[in-house]
């Protein structure tokens, strides 16, 4: 079980450093996040970074990225970056679907689309075809290794529409994707005029973008969401105890929250990125 007592030991080492005081006498609480540093790559494979757009007056929609993939002209590709909070997976993503369909709903009660139809959504990993997990050598081992990688797994949905563009009555192939990651959601449109691409490959196209753009969009976040506080059960057997911990800590590490602006490593990013920085006030962020 060497691999996993490894794993753990260095898990107590980041969840400890993290938790441990600076000084004898606790500084007053930080807000749970008071910086975010979004981070979106200049050049991701064949897609290159066209625009970005952000309102600091609006710093709660987050950030928009405009990305244009090599020869395909067809297809205009937005990622939407905006915070969530610290929130269940599964609830994130089931409400912020509820949300992104209200979203379609205002735009084509104001005008900008007509003829919207769904034609079907389904779960979407972003890392379906990821390596398998390392054999374990016992039920313990398999439990961890298996608490480790769900942990890790960025899960999210798709939306596959139709719609018109109202401006110039153009029919659009649409297809719409939500993940939940880094306190943050990612929300992907990729768009395409019918009449331009097939359908099958503008999906394939579409799935492309999704899977390649949204593991390298980050998020670092800066604030009191640094300090982690891991729940064990004193009923736990050790082996129940181990895989809660792993858990607990794997999932606080995607979160990507750090202490300063030097532990997050964002100096020496903007050669290479768009980074956009997110100054909130303590009451901004309510979720810990």
């Amino acid at each position: 079980m060497f691999r996993c007592r490894s794993l753990l030991f260095a898990c107590l080492l980041v969840v400890f450093a993290s938790a441990a005081p600076a000084k004898p006498k606790a500084p007053p609480a930080r807000a749970y996040v008071e910086t975010s540093y979004l981070v979106a790559p200049k050049t991701v494979g064949d897609f290159a970074l066209i625009r970005s757009k952000y309102d600091p007056a609006a710093k709660l929609a987050g950030a928009g990225f405009h990305y244009a993939l090599a020869d395909q002209p067809a297809l205009v590709i937005d990622v939407f970056v905006y915070p969530a909070g610290r929130l269940d997976p599964a609830k994130a993503i089931a409400d912020g679907m509820v949300a992104f369909r209200a979203d379609l709903a205002a735009a084509v009660s104001q005008g900008a689309y007509t003829q919207l139809r769904e034609l079907g959504d389904e779960p979407f990993a972003l890392n379906g075809d990821a390596a398998p997990s390392p054999q374990a050598d016992n039920d313990a081992d398999a439990a961890v290794l298996a608490a480790i990688a769900q942990s890790e797994r960025v899960h999210g949905q798709k939306l596959r529409l139709d719609m018109h563009r109202t401006s110039t009555d153009m029919p659009l192939f649409s297809n719409g994707y939500l993940f939940y990651k880094q306190l943050y959601y990612f929300k992907v449109r990729v768009s395409a005029a019918q009449e331009r691409i097939a359908r099958d490959s503008f999906d394939a196209l579409a799935d492309q973008a999704a899977r390649a753009l949204v593991p390298a969009i980050h998020v670092a976040n800066v604030g009191g969401c640094a300090d982690a506080t891991i729940h064990i059960d004193v009923n736990d057997t050790p082996e129940q105890s181990a895989v809660a911990l792993v858990r607990q800590a794997t999932t606080h590490m995607g979160f990507n929250c750090h202490g300063s602006v030097k532990d997050a490593g964002i100096d020496g990013q903007a050669g290479t990125a768009e980074v956009i920085e997110i100054a909130y006030t303590a009451d901004d962020w309510k979720s810990r």
